[in-house]
């Protein structure tokens, strides 16, 4: 039944890593101890997209130079290679990293000085302290139709600062072209911790569990969870 002390669920909600589904058939969040929060496995996954950051912002810089490269070289007769919207992705999204970066970055700091090491690698060493940010005013900025941008205040809070600066990892991997690694989602639950969390990797042949980081190949994992194979 779970824990009944878990009045409240992850704001993720459908998109719950932790999701399971009801008698109905319905996804349900996991539960979690505060309202507005992530659960355990949300919290992570979004913590090691937004470490991964780093070398997305070095690959995004390779690729505009790359591009940039290509615009500035002769014309080759005949050629329909039309790489400068890429470069425009590219520099939109750094300079949407940078500004997430910087804007949570000053809210970590209380707006003393961004140290040398960067406003990335600061917001990447207080993630625990950035997602229990409360809410607060902040200025954001919307593409407009007619060309520029417009700039609006919303209410975001340390879990919205999270949930943003996680898709910006997602978005580079599109920008980046990079394709993810095939896998298929199990939904049975796993045995060593109970929660269907267990992705099964076509390319490597392992299952993996995103709650308590087990791994295993797909013939232990068999063996373990099916004694008619274990027999």
């Amino acid at each position: 039944m779970g824990n009944p002390d878990l009045q409240h669920r992850c704001r993720q909600g459908r998109r719950c890593a932790a999701r399971t589904r009801t008698p109905a058939n319905e996804w349900l969040a996991a539960g979690v101890e505060r309202p507005d929060s992530l659960c355990r496995p949300c919290e992570e996954r979004a913590f090691d997209a937004i470490r991964e950051l780093g070398d997305d912002y070095q690959m995004l810089e390779v690729a505009r130079t790359e591009i940039h490269s290509k615009v500035s070289a002769p014309k080759v007769s005949g050629s329909s290679e039309l790489p400068v919207p890429i470069s425009l992705a590219a520099d939109t999204l750094l300079s949407d990293i940078d500004t997430e970066a910087l804007r949570w970055a000053f809210q970590l700091t209380r707006g003393e000085p961004i140290p040398d090491s960067g406003a990335l690698t600061l917001v990447c060493t207080r993630l625990g302290t950035l997602v229990d940010l409360p809410p607060q005013l902040v200025t954001v900025w919307s593409p407009h139709p007619d060309g520029g941008d417009d700039t609006t205040t919303a209410s975001l809070d340390g879990v919205d600062a999270v949930l943003r600066l996680a898709d910006l990892h997602r978005r580079a991997g599109l920008v980046l072209g990079i394709t993810p690694q095939r896998v298929n989602f199990l939904r049975e639950p796993c045995h060593v911790c109970g929660l269907a969390m267990l992705e099964a990797s076509v390319k490597t042949d392992m299952v993996k569990c995103h709650s308590c980081r087990n791994v295993w190949s797909q013939d232990q994992f068999a063996r373990l969870n099916n004694p008619l194979v274990a027999a």
